[in-house]
């Protein structure tokens, strides 16, 4: 278990007065890192054995509100190794004031690659400072939230009601040429058709398949799925344009509830 203090800058809030979620999920990323700093899985020390980790599935949920201006946090990270092949990695965000109230939770799930190989390899045995001492740790579940295909029978005749396109940009990428993790969320938070003024997320999934590249472009097409009371929840493909947009880069979904209400 690791915990680390953030403070919310004013750089990461959006107009709302909520932490951007690109802010967050990198905030989550960097005590990740963190949380391995000394170890043979540091990131610089990763890369220059040559092994990248490979974002497979994240859940996202909004217990309260996400993090406001200025507001002190603690972000707590875990991970297990998982079955071998698939690391498990959580966090939980509170504010620094009251443990009690958690604010955000998280959950991914990752392989490592060996590079020059091009596949997969298991982490606890090419890393195995990175596991030594996370026996005593709580366990972390390996179920993650189902996602709904557009095409598929739930939602084959749903209309789209919407397909922005996204060019991926230099700055998009992270250290080893991929584009960041949080950049998928911002894409899906830009293509919902929503007025993000107006409305708060409380859940997002993702599904990561293959990574976009620079110079390409990506559509993210949406869905809504049935209202449930007050809330709103859409499921979007992310796939690259010209391609067959069966065959996506990524799936996501959310669930979004009218600002400053909680359901």
């Amino acid at each position: 278990m690791y915990r680390r203090k953030i403070i919310v800058l004013p750089s990461e809030t959006a107009c709302t007065n909520e932490m951007k979620i690109h802010a967050l999920l990198n905030r989550l990323q960097d005590t990740a890192g963190m949380a391995v700093g000394g170890t043979e899985g540091a990131p610089a020390e990763l890369m220059r054995r040559g092994y990248g980790w490979v974002l497979l599935k994240y859940d996202l949920e909004v217990l309260t509100r996400l993090p406001g201006m200025n507001e002190s946090l603690i972000i707590e990270t875990r991970h297990t190794a998982g079955d071998g092949f698939h690391i498990l990695r959580a966090f939980r965000v509170f504010r620094e004031a009251d443990e009690a109230e958690t604010l955000v939770l998280a959950k991914t799930s990752w392989v490592l690659i060996d590079l020059a190989a091009g596949h997969p390899v298991r982490a606890a045995q090419h890393l195995p400072e990175v596991f030594a001492d996370v026996s005593g740790d709580p366990p972390i579940d390996g179920e993650f939230t189902a996602i709904p295909r557009l095409s598929g029978a739930r939602l084959r005749d749903e209309p789209v009601l919407g397909e922005t396109a996204f060019p991926v940009r230099f700055h998009d990428l992270d250290a080893n040429g991929h584009v960041n993790n949080a950049v998928y969320f911002e894409w899906a938070w830009e293509a919902t058709p929503l007025d993000p003024a107006g409305w708060s997320v409380r859940e997002m999934h993702a599904e990561f398949r293959v990574s976009a590249k620079l110079g390409e472009t990506v559509v993210v097409r949406v869905k809504a799925l049935p209202a449930n009371g007050g809330t709103r929840a859409f499921v979007y493909d992310m796939a690259e344009e010209g391609r067959d947009a069966a065959r996506p880069l990524a799936r996501f979904s959310s669930v979004w509830v009218p600002l400053g209400e909680w359901l």
